[in-house]
């Protein structure tokens, strides 16, 4: 069996709305970025049913009210498996990853977080409810650290 071919990406920046997750308007400010990805496995349809993402990604957050800011390394192994509906969940297998939540999701609260550890996760469904489960590490509230 030949192993899928790796696919480099390059996130863009990006600014996460105030009241989405924040009070704040959140800014994300690409530093660097070493990702990759690659497919495991498809849909009938040919589009990713699973793929397995690493690499480094370094971001800048931002409070647009204030200018506070801080940078977080987001290094380590992620598993993203698609769903026919639109939805996905992303399981952390190792190092660290950044994710919104809004009100009304299932975790610890509106926030835009940042874990790190393994066995974490995030699922948001096709009509955008989100659910977030705990793994081992750490976690912290960008709004509580920027506000």
């Amino acid at each position: 069996m030949v192993a899928p071919p790796w696919t480099p990406y390059e996130s863009e920046d990006f600014t996460v709305p105030a009241g989405a997750t924040c009070s704040f308007a959140v800014q994300a400010t690409i530093v660097d970025d070493k990702e990759r990805y690659c497919t495991t496995a498809y849909f009938p349809d040919g589009s990713p049913r699973y793929e397995e993402w690493t690499g480094q990604l370094v971001i800048r957050f931002t409070n647009a009210d204030t200018g506070a800011s801080v940078v977080r390394v987001l290094n380590g192994r992620g598993d993203f498996e698609y769903f026919a509906d639109g939805g996905f969940t992303l399981t952390d297998m190792g190092g660290s990853f950044a994710a919104g939540l809004r009100a009304g999701d299932d975790g610890p609260g509106a926030g835009y977080y940042v874990v790190q550890g393994r066995g974490w996760a995030v699922h948001r469904d096709g009509d955008g409810h989100g659910t977030f489960t705990y793994g081992q590490g750490t976690i912290e509230n960008l709004c509580e650290t920027l506000g």
